[in-house]
């Protein structure tokens, strides 16, 4: 369940929650199942978050730093990934249909499996067989 004060921060100003994490940069991220859909995100540290089963359809994740995130069966349907880095993100499970700008190279950095759902033409990396 992710932590209220967290989900708050991050739903009403990126800017803030920026800050917040340089401040504190050893606290635990919990946005476990967090309803983050269509939030602007751009720009965002979320390195090394748990965001397992988080609601991140259509969310705009442009340029924000997800390397090390927990995204196991999380739901980025329409998620817009421009320059997202998402190398060491664990991506099991999640549906990533229809995500905005997913590359081959941001696949290949990071752990899925048989259960992550891609988006057409978006070839699965040999490495998670």
């Amino acid at each position: 369940m992710a932590n209220p004060i967290q989900l708050q921060l991050i739903s009403s100003d990126v800017d803030a929650w920026n800050g917040w994490r340089k401040r504190n940069p050893g606290e635990r991220v919990d946005l476990s199942g967090a309803p983050l859909r269509g939030v602007d995100l751009r720009l965002a540290n979320l390195k090394g978050a748990d965001l397992g089963k988080a609601d991140l359809v259509m969310a705009d994740l442009t340029g924000a730093d997800l390397r090390g995130a927990d995204l196991r069966g999380a739901n980025l349907v329409g998620a817009r990934l421009i320059g997202t880095d998402i190398s060491g993100a664990d991506i099991r499970a999640a549906d990533l249909r229809t995500a905005e700008d997913l590359t081959a190279k941001q696949l290949g950095e990071n752990r899925g499996d048989a259960e992550t759902v891609l988006p057409d033409g978006v070839e699965r990396p040999g490495a998670w067989d």
